[in-house]
């Protein structure tokens, strides 16, 4: 798999000029694209032969038969056995993509205490998932999990994807920092963006949805499908949805410096601090109570771009039962009682590791 690293800068002799690389870089450039233009085809099929392989991707069977070997060399494939139709000829050999072997250091930072990470496959599988304490040094904490990782992957790390909440200006610094620790390439995401991705792919995002992130911060994005069913990305104003003003009781002042917005009554550090002054008996009117903000708030939106579902994704022990119900009643009255939006929680309690491994993978695969 180290083929996907980025190579390695020639050394410098001191006192000689140094020679021209003996690569010829254009070259290895179309080396690159049509190794992932395979990798990205073996991906949508799940068994084909080298034949199958040169039909679907264009390239000549010597180009294939060279990619294939450094392939299986590599570990991202692996010969499962000899085709059985009934063709004249000696059988094929059939090939299989490996998800295991492409593995992705996954970092979630949407908490607003701690920080969560996994090595994650292109199937959604997470491995050594690691949790460690935020005590105020976020890029220090980072970039100590993200080389705790690599020590356990069983293969070169292809990437690493890490989910922030939008605007978050603690990542400052992080891209040089990890420039000494990994290398790797470095991808920041939306974290709502990936919890997004993860509900299409792996979830139950059959559907246009909005899905609404709860954490650190509440940011939201919408996925839907086009006429022919592919799912597209759709960009509105929704990202501005925490600083809606709830109305009601004004409640905390938000880190905006306004008074009543929605990221006071309905992200995490707001909630737990609610949740956390009052007695068990009160903190289901605690989640209540920010539920119908949020829904009050969320029926606009559902309504200006007519979506069918919201999903709502964030911890469990605050996404439950009190809040849905009580952003899905605020959600039905401010709409037509026929045609509101239906709400519910994301099935998926690691959808921003998830969301980043699907991620990092189609962006080095459609790069190299």
């Amino acid at each position: 798999m180290s083929t996907l690293l980025p190579p390695a800068t020639p050394l410098k002799t001191p006192g000689t000029t140094p020679r021209t690389p003996s690569v010829n870089t254009h070259a290895q450039g179309i080396r690159h694209r049509n190794r992932g233009l395979v990798l990205r085809t073996l991906m949508q099929h799940s068994v084909v032969s080298r034949a199958d392989l040169a039909r679907l991707t264009g390239l000549a069977r010597p180009t294939i038969s060279e990619l294939v070997k450094d392939l299986l060399d590599d570990g991202v494939l692996r010969e499962s056995g000899q085709s059985q139709d009934a063709r004249p000829g000696k059988p094929a050999v059939m090939l299989e993509f490996d998800q295991r072997a492409v593995q992705v250091i996954a970092l979630d930072l949407s908490a607003p205490d701690h920080i969560a990470g996994a090595l994650a496959t292109p199937d959604g599988r997470l491995a050594h998932r690691l949790v460690r304490p935020n005590d105020g040094y976020q890029v220090a904490a980072a970039a100590a999990l993200i080389g705790e990782l690599s020590r356990l992957a069983s293969h070169p790390p292809l990437g690493v994807g890490i989910g922030a909440p939008s605007g978050s200006s603690a990542l400052l610094g992080l891209s040089a920092l990890l420039a000494q620790t990994i290398d790797a390439p470095v991808h920041l995401f939306d974290d709502a963006d990936l919890a997004a991705d993860a509900e299409l792919r792996f979830g139950d995002g059959d559907s246009d949805f909005l899905l609404v992130r709860l954490g650190a911060r509440i940011g939201t994005a919408i996925r839907a499908f086009d006429d022919d069913g592919a799912p597209v990305e759709r960009s509105t104003g929704a990202r501005e949805l925490a600083h809606v003003v709830a109305g009601g009781d004004p409640g905390d002042t938000c880190p905006c410096g306004r008074i009543g917005c929605v990221h006071a009554w309905a992200s995490v550090p707001a909630l737990s601090r609610r949740l956390g002054a009052a007695v068990t008996a009160d903190q289901a009117a605690v989640l209540a109570a920010a539920g119908s903000r949020l829904g009050t708030s969320l029926s606009v939106i559902a309504a200006a771009v007519d979506l069918p579902t919201i999903v709502l994704s964030g911890p469990a022990s605050i996404v439950g039962d009190d809040l849905i119900a009580a952003t899905a009643a605020a959600v039905q009255a401010a709409s037509h009682p026929s045609l509101g939006p239906a709400v519910r929680r994301s099935a998926l309690d690691d959808a921003v590791l998830q969301g980043a491994a699907a991620r990092v993978v189609a962006q080095e695969f459609s790069a190299r």
